[in-house]
């Protein structure tokens, strides 16, 4: 009885075996083309440098950034005889009363800070030329990172594929 139960349940596995390898339908459809992964963003900040913010200011990412991505800043320098904006690369560095100053950011995968430094101290400054001041900071995915010119924000975010209305916005 063990012999005959043991042959069917060996001929009942060997054609399940051959039963389903044999079912293949056809081929789908392609699915939806996928994103480059290049997320790039470009966040806004306004900024006042003043002896109880110790001439820095903070600002979180959220969510954190990628390892391998880079961050680079970007300065609101006037504008153009067409009434556009200049943007200067970060670090700034300017002249004052003969002190020489720098407006400079550094930043990890959570956040950024903005400061500015000198050889004396920012306080001597106007207060126009340190307060109400106006950043971009742009967030390269690092496969961009060798591949643009980072002193260039508007190439930059043309390589990115952000806009003026994708800029995130923090005042």
């Amino acid at each position: 009885m063990k012999k005959i139960f043991f042959s069917l349940m060996t001929a009942a596995s060997v054609a399940t075996m051959f039963f389903l390898q044999g079912c293949e339908g056809p081929v789908g459809p392609p699915g939806p083309a996928g994103a480059d992964g290049l997320i790039g963003e470009v966040h806004e900040v306004k900024a006042s440098f003043t002896s109880s913010n110790k001439y820095a200011a903070d600002f979180d990412f959220k969510p954190a950034i990628l390892e391998g991505d880079k961050v680079v800043g970007f300065i609101q320098e006037g504008e153009d005889n067409q009434g556009n904006y200049n943007w200067e690369p970060l670090p700034q560095t300017f002249f004052y009363n003969g002190n020489t100053y720098l407006f400079t950011y550094n930043f990890s995968l959570t956040g950024f800070t903005i400061f500015l430094d000198g050889n004396a101290s920012p306080g001597l400054i106007d207060s126009g030329t340190r307060t109400d001041r106006y950043f971009r900071m742009l967030i390269v995915p690092a496969a961009l990172v060798g591949k643009v010119d980072l002193s260039n924000m508007k190439d930059i975010m043309a390589k990115m594929g952000v806009e003026e209305s994708d800029i995130n916005i923090i005042h």
